[in-house]
């Protein structure tokens, strides 16, 4: 299966969409993806909100926003922020 959702850091000669083939962990209605061997990519609503070098900070992730419906990267960051005092 084929799975794509938005870029939202993408200038306008960059893709604006990701596109993966590999099955996401579903996770808190979060999709996390394993992009590389060390990136992973949350994904709620459709759109990438937050890359993480490591399953548990994708996990970590998708746990800060699971009260929120459409929540944005900058949703992420700033709970983050206050839940762990960093990004």
């Amino acid at each position: 299966m084929t799975y794509t959702y938005r870029n939202p850091w993408a200038r306008m000669f960059e893709p604006q969409e990701y596109t993966r083939t590999a099955e996401p962990l579903e996770y808190k209605d979060c999709q996390i993806f394993r992009v590389l061997p060390t990136q992973w990519d949350v994904v709620k609503a459709g759109v990438c909100i937050a890359q993480r070098t490591g399953l548990e900070g994708a996990k970590s992730c998708a746990e800060i926003v699971e009260d929120m419906e459409i929540p944005s990267h900058d949703d992420v960051k700033e709970k983050m922020f206050l839940e762990y005092g960093h990004y």
